[in-house]
């Protein structure tokens, strides 16, 4: 019994562990999950990684296409003419690798097998489509240009096909038979003699080229450097006389300002003179008017009775002593005190003075004249002493 359970329980892990498969996709490489009992190839690119299959016990599970995507090259030796016709052994390497986002694609289409499928036969026949356009003495010169052409017309060819050319490079292009070799190479020699010649010819004829066309710059460059300062010349005397013009212009504006700042200076003068002269008329008007102002304050000052008196005073400081002066109306005197001469006519006449409106001296208090006064000075000088004059006392006296 108890060996019958050990048994079972043997056939059950080993049942567990056959069960259940995997499968690893290594660095470098992408797979295509085949699932015989799910429809085959899944469209899914399975990244680097450990995958599982499934329940594998008493079934088929399937397995992982594996696909290797970094770059590969492969080299093909080629037998093909030239331009010329000569035969030529080339040996070109070719750079390529799966397109990876159209793995599924690739393994339905063409297979595992792409290279010897498609990439190979476009390949050799695009290298020798290019190549057969090409002279073998212009291979050396222009191997990258036929490089970048033969990859050109590769990448055309193979266009839908899943599959990636990174370069082709012409590794080896030589001649098939030694005896052409040699040829070749003495026509090559030929050639790059009659080039060399042709090269120097032409330097030769380049420098004497160029020393016309040197010769004509000069030549030119004068003319041009000539009729340059020309017309400078002539703009220069034309701006001058404009700027001569101008200045005159200036010079006149100038003067003219300068008269009209003189004429406003000397109106400014004249106006300060009249302004002056105003004030020292308003001075002097301001002047006369505190003399007469002064002067009517003195004339008030002064009134007839001041005047007689200041006047008598100076008769008296000029009669001396024992004088005697008559003071009145003249024409009142009594006629016998003028002498009198042949026939009685007097020998002097009274001095006539204009009539005039008696004076408080001349009138008294009743308003009647007064009587001519009698003024006798005193032996002190500048006294007088007045009296009236009597006719009868004056002809008693003899007067």
């Amino acid at each position: 019994m108890r060996l019958s359970q050990a048994m079972t329980m043997a056939a059950l892990l080993a049942l567990g562990a056959t069960g259940c498969a995997r499968q690893a996709v290594e660095p470098g490489q992408r797979g295509l999950r085949y699932d015989p009992h799910g429809g085959g190839v899944k469209p899914e690119v399975l990244q680097p990684g450990s995958h599982g299959l499934g329940w594998c016990f008493m079934r088929d599970c399937g397995y992982i296409e594996t696909y290797d995507i970094t770059y590969q090259t492969r080299k093909e030796a080629l037998f093909t003419p030239s331009s010329e016709g000569l035969a030529m052994d080339v040996r070109v390497t070719v750079m390529y690798r799966p397109v990876v986002s159209e793995l599924f694609q690739l393994h339905t289409e063409v297979g595992r097998d792409y290279y010897e499928a498609v990439l190979g036969p476009q390949f050799r026949s695009a290298a020798r489509s290019v190549l057969a356009r090409h002279s073998y003495t212009n291979l050396v010169g222009q191997l990258g240009k036929i490089e970048e052409e033969v990859t050109a017309e590769v990448r055309r060819r193979i266009r839908g096909k899943h599959v990636e050319v990174a370069s082709i490079t012409l590794e080896n292009v030589k001649y098939a038979s030694p005896e052409i070799a040699s040829a070749v190479e003495k026509r090559l020699i030929g050639l790059q003699e009659a080039q060399r010649q042709k090269a120097a010819i032409e330097a030769h004829a380049a420098r004497e080229r160029t020393k016309l066309e040197l010769a004509a710059a000069q030549t030119k460059f004068q003319a041009e450097t000539e009729a340059t300062q020309a017309k400078l010349q002539a703009e220069l005397a034309t701006d001058k006389s404009k700027r001569e013009a101008e200045l005159e212009v200036a010079r006149a504006k100038n003067q003219r300002l300068v008269v009209q700042e003189q004429l406003a200076v000397a109106k400014l003068e004249a106006q300060q003179k009249v302004i002056r002269a105003k004030a020292t008329a308003e001075e002097r008007k301001l002047l006369a008017e505190a003399k007469a102002a002064e002067n009517r304050a003195d004339a008030a000052a002064h009134t007839p009775l001041t005047v007689q008196a200041a006047g008598y005073e100076a008769l008296g400081k000029m009669g001396g002593n024992g004088t005697t002066l008559f003071l009145g109306d003249w024409s009142r005197a009594p006629q016998f005190l003028w002498p009198r001469g042949y026939g009685g006519a007097p020998m002097m006449a009274p001095p006539m003075a204009p009539p005039v409106r008696p004076s408080t001296w001349d009138v008294g208090k009743k308003g009647k004249p007064f009587q001519p006064l009698k003024l006798k000075t005193m032996p002190a000088p500048g006294k007088l002493t007045a009296t009236p004059i009597d006719a009868a006392a004056a002809l008693s006296a003899g007067l």
